[in-house]
């Protein structure tokens, strides 16, 4: 009954900009869901061995507060438990 979050950059999806969205992937009980965090990133500053922002990335703390901000959303409505 165990969930696990991790964010994801989708490469195949680019938008018009350049950039790739970034999502959550939750998986719980062998089921995978997506849910977009409504921010994209150029793939030259996403590290995608370590799904998190290089150091490098123009907004890095602003990305890390918003993947923070919305696990701490999704463990609050037990979704993540």
């Amino acid at each position: 009954m165990n969930a696990t979050i991790s964010v994801v950059c989708h490469k195949s999806k680019a938008l018009s900009n350049g950039e790739h969205p970034l999502m959550l992937r939750i998986c719980k009980d062998g089921k995978k869901k997506y849910q977009s965090l409504g921010i994209s990133i150029l793939p030259r500053y996403w590290d995608f061995t370590r799904n998190k922002p290089k150091p490098n990335c123009p907004n890095k703390e602003y990305i890390q507060k918003i993947i923070l901000d919305k696990l701490v959303l999704l463990c609050f409505f037990n979704i993540c438990l």
